[in-house]
């Protein structure tokens, strides 16, 4: 299967399953793409997990 690097939602998601799977150093990557690959979806710019996970790795 391949994926759209830029893509936004692909990433998020990731995200959400990294974090589920116990790497939140991975999930924050995948954020963190998903944040810039995102600017014009809003459910992703707003997502409470993508920005505590932001937060967290200051």
């Amino acid at each position: 299967m391949q994926t759209d690097e830029q893509s936004a939602e692909a990433h998020y998601d990731l995200a959400l399953a990294l974090d589920k799977a116990g790497d939140p150093q991975a999930a924050i990557q995948h954020f963190q793409a998903a944040q810039k690959y995102g600017k014009d979806n809003s459910e992703i710019q707003n997502s409470g997990i993508l920005q505590a996970h932001l937060k967290a790795k200051h």
